[in-house]
């Protein structure tokens, strides 16, 4: 079950056997004439669990096909092949199933095209819904982002909407079936995008543009589904979970309502909606039509929550509505673990357990060998793109900050549910023998398991550990756009500041260090690029601000030489250096940006530059002529020519193809571009987190910042636009490495349009920016389709 690829190979020797397989004739006679009293074109088949109960959402997926006996045999076939996919038999391994004792059920459904469809989730204070044009395929395949509505139950008054990106719908295929009477859009804008194996009866249709910036639901048909679902209200009064479908039997008909699918929710799924061995839960499908108007009455269905509840949920949970902390959530995921909480900022190397809760007051690059082994991580400091969330994104742990007082509220071995989800943890009584669980998706990466569109802009990854690399080997990246050294670099330098090294006479032995993991990634990603972004002491830095280390920064005798000297080292001396080191001693406050890091410190001490050419040049003498270099937080030309008149002096046998970039993130670069082309850069990689704090004057890392750092600022989306035109009017290359593109897809449509070379985001984000390069890409194929034939 460890060996993923075996596991394909035996999915797909037994759904061989079940698709070659006859089945018997008296059957297919008997679901002939069942499927022939539905009146209908089209079936979806959708399977579930009579027994056992598990949560199946993801794992069987639904087959649409013709109704006619030589699809729908093939149909039925695919459907019970859901049962031995590679996923579903990770699945049941996960949970101790032995297959012999599933009892499948298959609900057989008509299929109509539709005006809109989504979901609705009911709770007892909030009401959730998701709204699309055509069938809800578009929102199952994660390629559009639907319509949001959140409503207050007690008056059936709108909090909060928000318009999706829709550019895609799904809809019956015209060429197989009448199409029902749903908009015109679907008579001229179907597209040639490939369609899944399981869904052969669907056409894809680009939205008209007009359309897009509409909501799905018209207003009358929004409170049409309010007033069906208050009906529902009736029977259930929360906890409840469906899909509706919005469509019109012929023209001159009202809209109906059609409820294809009903699911009791378990008490508390608002909070636990994703954690692993949930108690068992009914399940159950049923089709209501609500015609305009018309009252509708439901069966009565029965709660079987009663048995076979996972040993989580079967010990009693203290406070679970309340949750004992709420911070911001930046690394999703749930985790059940045991706490341990660092009350002290200094940095503790005794042995951590492997699987607890890292709870602390900041998290620092220092506590980088603790990350590895820790289940999830607390943290009352920091914000969405602080250090410490990237760390956890790329680990792939839940992890909060901003969790204020989590240090003395929480004690070391308390046992926690933290939801990374939504910023929550929850306090559970102790148990005996309390496993740590995880919330794992069991699902197979989109971009394998489906047909996808190939995207003209180049996508990268950013990345820094070395377990990393088996995540996005295989995925359609074109390189990495962004190595992390400071990140890559903490544990192997053994919580020393580089100059230690060199002070230390062990630039050597460094320097063998980082060429043996630099080399790991070169030859991982090997032929496609890795730009290697240069040691930026800002992180070093920082934790000798906090004395976290010890004090032999204060100690370490920096090297200055006069003849070294120009107007940004005049009048600067050690004992200023030092004082400036610890100016977080002396005041309340301080922010590591402002400090000395960056090409800054290379022009300060020309041996860390020098430590940077010896690392680059043994790299390529090994082979790995893909490595190229990103200087980090360069603020002035002038430190740009001093660390590239060092390299082109130092390494002699430089390759003519090797490529020097910098980082666009503090604004003078805004200013400045053409002078940099000028003098040798030759690409920029813009870091939407910097640029974005040192625009706005907003601290990334301060909690109660949080909603002023956005990088949708106009201020900041225009700065990105200018460096990108002037990236092109140069004709270098222009990348984005920032978290923006994955915090906020919306923003990719306007890089795409204005022309940038590459997006380069984290691990855990490969996929949802490959769809949303992809759809913004169509997107302008329609625009320039239209302009054409306007």
């Amino acid at each position: 079950m460890n060996d993923y690829q075996q596991l394909q190979q035996i999915s797909r020797s037994i759904n061989y056997y079940i698709v070659d397989t006859d089945i018997p004739f008296e059957l297919v006679s008997s679901l002939e004439f069942a499927i022939n009293n539905l009146n209908a074109e089209v079936l979806i088949f959708q399977p579930y669990l009579a027994s056992p109960s598990l949560e199946t959402f993801g794992i069987l997926e639904p087959t649409i096909c013709e109704a006619i006996s030589a699809e729908f045999i093939q149909g039925i076939k695919q459907v019970w092949s859901e049962i031995f996919k590679a996923k579903s038999l990770l699945y049941w391994h996960s949970h101790h199933i032995d297959i012999q004792q599933i009892q499948p059920v298959i609900l057989v459904q008509a299929l109509q095209s539709a005006i809109a469809s989504g979901t609705i989730q009911v709770f007892a204070d909030s009401w959730e819904i998701q709204a699309t044009h055509g069938l809800e395929v578009s929102i199952d395949l994660g390629q559009i982002i639907p319509d949001s509505y959140l409503i207050y139950p007690e008056n059936y008054t709108i909090q909060d909407k928000k318009l999706g990106n829709k550019i895609i719908a799904y809809n019956l295929d015209p060429a197989i079936t009448k199409v029902s009477y749903t908009n015109t859009w679907q008579e001229v804008y179907h597209t040639q995008m490939p369609i899944p194996d399981t869904l052969p009866a669907l056409q894809a249709f680009f939205l008209p543009e007009e359309l897009q910036k509409e909501f799905a639901l018209e207003d009358k048909h929004l409170q049409l589904l309010l007033e069906l679902t208050q009906k529902i209200t009736k029977e259930f009064p929360t906890d409840f979970y469906l899909k509706w479908s919005l469509f019109k039997r012929d023209s001159d008909a009202e809209p109906q309502l059609l409820i294809t699918d009903f699911k009791k929710l378990q008490k508390d799924y608002q909070n636990l909606e994703k954690l692993p061995s949930s108690t068992t839960e009914e399940k159950q499908s049923i089709e209501v039509t609500q015609k305009l108007g018309l009252s509708t009455k439901f069966p009565d269905l029965k709660n079987n929550n009663q048995g076979n509840k996972s040993d989580l949920l079967s010990e009693s949970i203290a406070n679970l509505d309340v949750p004992i902390i709420k911070g911001i959530p930046v690394s999703a995921g749930k985790v059940t673990a045991k706490a341990i909480v660092i009350q002290s900022l200094a940095l503790q190397l005794e042995e951590f357990p492997e699987g607890a809760i890292l709870v602390v007051s900041a998290v620092l690059p220092s506590y980088l060998p603790l990350l590895k082994n820790a289940a999830g991580i607390i943290s009352e400091q920091g914000g969405i793109t602080s250090h410490a969330a990237i760390l956890a994104r790329e680990l792939g742990i839940p992890a909060i900050v901003g969790a204020t007082n989590s240090t003395q509220i929480i004690k070391t071995g308390n046992y926690l549910l933290v939801n990374g989800n939504n910023g929550e943890v929850h306090l559970l009584k102790e148990q005996k023998n309390y496993p740590q669980e995880m919330d794992i998706e069991v699902t197979e990466n989109s971009l394998h398991s489906q047909n996808f569109f190939p995207i003209g802009s180049k996508l990268f990854v950013n990345i820094s550990q070395i377990n990393s690399i088996p995540k996005v080997k295989d995925l359609p990246i074109d390189g990495v756009g962004l190595l992390r050294s400071e990140l890559m670099a903490i544990e192997l330098l053994e919580n020393h500041h580089p100059l230690w090294w060199i002070k230390q006479g062990r630039q050597s032995e460094l320097i063998d260090l980082m060429v043996q993991h630099l080399s790991q990634f070169a030859a991982a990603f090997a032929p496609k690029p890795v730009f290697y972004r240069s040691l930026d002491l800002g992180l070093f830095n920082s934790s000798y601000q906090q004395k976290t280390f010890t004090q032999e920064l204060e100690e370490l005798p920096l090297n200055y030489s006069r003849d070294q000297g120009d107007r940004y080292r005049q009048n600067i001396h050690p004992q200023n250096l030092t004082q400036e080191l610890n100016f977080s001693h002396q005041t309340n406050y301080y922010n590591p940006i402002l400090g000395q890091h960056g090409t800054f410190s290379y022009m300060l001490e020309p041996s860390l530059v020098d430590l940077e050419i010896n690392i680059l040049s043994e790299v390529h003498k090994l082979g790995y002529s893909n490595v190229n270099l990103i200087l980090p937080f360069v603020r002035s030309v002038e430190e740009f020519q001093f660390c590239w008149s060092r390299i082109k002096a130092k390494w002699k046998d430089k390759p003519n193809h090797f490529q020097i970039w910098i980082m666009a993130e503090v604004p003078s670069v805004l200013f400045l571009l053409p002078e940099y082309v000028k003098a040798g850069v030759q690409g920029i990689a813009i870091g939407t987190n910097d640029l974005t704090q040192l625009l706005l004057g907003v601290d990334r890392e301060k909690e109660e910042m949080k909603n002023t750092f956005d990088a949708r600022h106009p201020a900041v989306m225009r700065a990105i636009k200018q460096l990108i035109s002037q990236a092109k009017n140069a004709g270098i290359s222009c990348s984005i490495c920032g978290d923006a593109p994955a915090l906020y897809p919306e923003i990719i449509d306007d890089l795409i349009r204005w022309g940038i070379t590459s997006i380069s985001v984290n691990v855990n984000t490969v996929e949802q920016t490959y769809q949303a390069i992809a759809r913004a890409e169509q997107r302008l194929i329609l625009a320039a389709a239209r302009l054409n034939n306007g």
